[in-house]
């Protein structure tokens, strides 16, 4: 079987590329400080705003449920509202809604797809709701002039989707200081455990040319005297999102994640990704049982993954998973998220594969993966 990256892999090529400025993004906020996790950057979004027991916080019925467990780890209550087609909140919907003890909004640009933000800016203006702009898929890019990020109260977004680093995440606000949060630092233990992670990660897919056979002999050797565990390649975290440390939350993200998110060529993460994006979208677009969400990538946009709408989800989600592609779907849902009249939420959630298109997948992988894809999607 061929061996994929499912995320961005550390190595020497991560410092390749031109140094040319990035696109706009959650790095152009004023106020900035780096987390454990995405789904640590929420619960302290919501700390700050003072969210608590009984509250009400508005998600999106198509979600990850490390969108919702901080949510419900306060105390306070998930209102799920619909998505319309386009990935947007519906605010037809929210505006005809009860919003009796509704404190703040969860607003997510899936897969990097920038949602328009002025109006519903408005709207939580209007119903004195705080915005809490979700940018894990979407570290970079603008939404009507505006560099996302800046149009939440808060904005959150998790490095390791972008970044090849271990763990991290991202508290934003262009409008509240975040120097009040409390942060403990990383053990030295366990920035020594990141830094391995990272190193070990990137000789498991070759990419320390001329130290590769050293380093994973080294880190052979390591895992036997550790029993036989390895990595696994992957970015720690929970996938379920549930039963986290809760010490996670208030923790700095280690210092060699910040480094490496800080130092990278992020020229080369925008340029790789839209290449990446876009020979998928020339191979799947028009596949029979398939479509893409998304066929034409927008100006200034660095996709998280490449979204493809299935029609028969139950005859090729796992066989696609068995073959060793990077491929998800957030089937996962959140327990009592409702029903709601015209919501793609419950559609997307077991319709739409999320097939990786990150920066240090090659040409040759690309292809590979398309033609994966279309076997599995016509049998």
């Amino acid at each position: 079987m061929r061996s994929y990256p499912r995320f961005p892999v550390f190595g020497w090529s991560a410092f390749s590329g031109e140094r040319a400025p990035p696109l706009p993004g959650v790095l152009s906020s004023r106020y900035r400080r780096y987390t454990t996790s995405g789904r640590a950057a929420i619960t302290l979004a919501l700390r700050a705003l003072k969210i608590g027991t009984g509250d009400k916080v508005l998600v999106p019925t198509y979600h990850c449920p490390t969108m919702v467990a901080p949510v419900v780890e306060i105390g306070a209550l998930p209102m799920f509202y619909p998505i319309t087609a386009s990935g947007a909140a519906d605010l037809e919907w929210l505006t005809a809604a009860p919003l009796a003890g509704v404190r703040a909004l969860l607003a997510a640009h899936f897969f990097a797809i920038p949602q328009p933000m002025s109006r519903l800016r408005a709207f939580c203006d209007a119903h004195r709701i705080a915005l809490i702009e979700d940018c894990a898929h979407a570290f970079f890019g603008e939404s009507e002039g505006r560099a996302l990020g800046s149009w939440g109260d808060f904005a959150i977004a998790s490095l390791p989707k972008f970044f090849p680093v271990p763990e991290g995440g991202l508290i934003a606000s262009d409008t509240r200081p975040l120097d009040t949060l409390e942060l403990a630092p990383s053990s030295w233990l366990d920035e020594i455990k990141a830094a391995a992670n990272a190193v070990e990660v990137g000789a498991m897919h070759g990419r320390f040319p001329g130290l590769n056979t050293l380093l994973r002999s080294a880190f052979d050797v390591k895992n036997r005297l550790r029993g036989g565990a390895s990595n696994s390649g992957a970015p720690g975290g929970n996938p379920s999102g549930l039963s986290v440390d809760a010490r996670l939350n208030s923790a700095r993200s280690v210092a060699v994640a910040r480094w490496i998110a800080a130092s990278v060529r992020k020229s080369r993460v925008v340029a790789n990704r839209r290449r990446n994006y876009a020979a998928l979208a020339k191979h799947l677009s028009r596949i029979e049982g398939a479509r893409a969400l998304h066929p034409e990538l927008p100006d200034g946009v660095a996709p998280y993954v490449f979204p493809l709408y299935v029609d028969d989800p139950a005859a090729s989600y796992q066989p696609l998973r068995s073959s060793g592609i990077p491929i998800f779907r957030w089937d996962d849902i959140w327990p009592g998220t409702p029903v709601l009249k015209g919501d793609q939420g419950p559609d997307w959630a077991h319709r739409v594969f999320q097939i990786g298109c990150h920066q240090d997948l090659s040409p040759d992988d690309i292809e590979a993966i398309a033609a994966t894809v279309r076997e599995a999607v016509r049998s």
